[in-house]
């Protein structure tokens, strides 16, 4: 297993940790057009960069295509599939390799402001029903016996019954420790510089074989196979073997405060804000925001204080919580709002994991499976129509990735 980046600063360890089977995919209906309302804004949910980058526009249009009622409702449909799956996924692990994470399977709140807010938030948990899960409606009164840490001006909230959470962190430490009491060998700051790969012509095909990789620095690595799991710098590694896949490095940030003095009794996402609260254990952590552009810029400190503004809106206190520890992180985002998970035709040897968005650590342990499946020649036992790494397209491997390639097989 090698990682370019200690976890413990990965997408995977910094993520809200709502483990929220049955969600809306981000190409929802009107997203892209709230999307360029907002860039007049860098305290907005969804922040989009303003850039001539050709990239992040043809990511842009792509994704404003995807955002119509029919393609949301087919992603949904997916989605929902695979939630159930992802949770038995987790705590067959958690079992398996006695993992203490905080996990709770106590489900997450859908906070409202307002009672338009709340309508909402209703109606979208009736529409997940059908596919096998349940909700439960909760007043401004009723929400505040349970949780009396949020306002009087908040309107109610609706509970997603059936998801849990956890403290991601902590999940992957022990992960992590279980892989390698397992045998397997893990490397930190191993960057993965480029797939070993040999082109063939097979039946008037030209096709591609992956042996393994190259690491930063020159080392080579042989393999059987290579699963592709880099999060938002997989695209470059697939690349150079023809796998198109747009993916957009979006940033997410959050606030990790140790202790609290009062906190909800479960997850939460408030909805206009669009900030998450995840107790975990005696700490609590929020976050939130997607910001869209060219990976490498600096933290926008807008960001970071919208998430506190977001939270003091619902909650009693939070201005006056101790200081928190601060973090940022890509997730990579597909512009139809699926993830890719399976293999191309026209490469042998490599599996692709990737694009999972705001779902990583939710659909983690269920990709795994299905990556697993399908490198050891298993039917999945789930419909991966929709998951499918080569609907992109495929392209031209350039005349110099060729080369590369040669040259690394030798």
């Amino acid at each position: 297993m090698l990682d370019r980046d200690d976890p413990d600063e990965s997408a995977s360890a910094g993520n809200a940790g709502l483990l929220s089977i049955g969600h809306y995919p981000i190409n929802r209906p009107g997203v892209a057009w709230k999307g360029l309302r907002w860039m007049a804004s860098r305290r907005s949910p969804l922040y989009i960069r303003p850039t001539v980058d050709r990239s992040v526009l043809s990511w842009l249009w792509s994704f404003h295509r995807h955002c119509n009622a029919a393609w949301c409702d087919r992603c949904l449909a997916a989605l929902c599939a695979l939630g159930f799956p992802a949770l038995e996924a987790f705590e067959a692990i958690m079992a398996d390799a006695a993992i203490e994470c905080d996990y709770a399977r106590d489900g997450w709140l859908d906070v409202a402001l307002t009672p338009a807010g709340l309508r909402q938030a209703e109606s979208d948990a009736r529409v997940v029903e059908r596919f096998g899960y349940t909700c439960e409606v909760l007043e401004g009164a009723a929400l505040r016996a349970k949780h009396p840490i949020f306002r009087d001006e908040v309107a109610g909230a609706v509970l997603n019954c059936d998801s849990a959470r956890i403290h991601p962190g902590r999940f992957i430490e022990g992960l992590m420790a279980a892989l390698r009491r397992g045998g397997c060998t893990v490397r930190i700051d191993a960057a993965v510089e480029s797939l070993l790969a040999t082109q063939s012509l097979e039946r008037g095909n030209d096709l591609t074989s992956v042996h393994g990789v190259r690491l930063v620095g020159g080392e080579v690595i042989e393999a059987d196979a290579v699963i592709v799991a880099a999060g938002a710098w997989s695209a470059a590694l697939v690349e150079p073997i023809g796998v198109r896949l747009p993916l957009m490095a979006a940033r997410g940030y959050h606030l990790h405060f140790d202790r609290v003095p009062q906190a909800p009794g479960t997850g939460c996402v408030l909805g206009e804000t669009k900030v998450a609260v995840t107790p975990m254990g005696a700490s609590l952590r929020l976050a939130g925001t997607l910001e869209i552009g060219p990976t490498g810029r600096p933290w926008m400190r807008e960001r970071i204080d919208a998430i506190v503004d977001g939270a003091a809106r619902y909650m009693h206190g939070v201005r006056t919580w101790s200081e928190a520890r601060e973090w940022a992180g890509y997730r990579p985002c597909l512009p139809d709002g699926m993830p890719a998970v399976g293999a191309v035709p026209w490469a042998r040897g490599v599996i692709i994991a990737t694009g999972h968005a705001m779902m990583g650590m939710t659909l983690g342990p269920v990709s795994g499976r299905l990556a697993a499946d399908l490198l050891l020649g298993r039917s999945p036992s789930i419909d991966v129509s929709m998951l499918a790494a080569d609907r992109f397209g495929r392209l031209t491997p350039r005349a110099g990735a060729r080369r590369d390639a040669s040259a690394s097989a030798r």
